[in-house]
């Protein structure tokens, strides 16, 4: 089983920890809870890439983001306590868009719980208006890119 970082083949995983308190009345996660362990394992992401633990725009600008859209398509419930393993890959690097598609698997990586799919657009801190991603940024990520 691979470990949580950057894969040989470009994906990125990340393990993560669902709670009883996240279920809903069926006993299961929360369609909401999907969408928050995407957030956090896009934090830490961007950390181990662009090496900036810090949502502050002034130090790093390219976190300074909107969510344009988000899908999820739920397969198989996941039935918390449990470990569940994001595996991300960069789909696509626009001008100031980015989209991640992620997979929510079992621990020992045999069960597909759901499929989803995040593009988010920079924007810049002062006008809040779309702003291009840095050069760094940038080819970082594209760098990530599935051939």
């Amino acid at each position: 089983m691979p470990s949580d970082g950057l894969q040989s083949n470009k994906s990125f995983i990340v393990t993560m920890k669902t709670w009883f308190d996240q279920t809903d009345g069926l006993g299961i996660l929360h369609h909401s809870h999907y969408v928050l362990l995407m957030e956090r394992a896009q934090k830490i992401f961007f950390v181990a890439i662009m090496g900036k633990d810090t949502i502050d725009p002034a130090i790093a600008p390219d976190v300074y983001v909107v969510v344009r859209d988000i899908s999820v398509q739920y397969m198989v419930a996941i039935r918390p306590e449990c470990e569940v393993r994001l595996v991300m890959n960069v789909k696509k690097v626009r001008a100031a868009g980015l989209t991640v598609d992620f997979e929510f698997r079992s621990a020992d990586d045999k069960v597909l719980y759901a499929k989803a799919s995040r593009t988010v657009c920079r924007m810049d801190g002062v006008t809040h208006q779309p702003a291009a991603w840095s050069d760094e940024f940038r080819a970082k990520h594209e760098a990530l890119l599935s051939s």
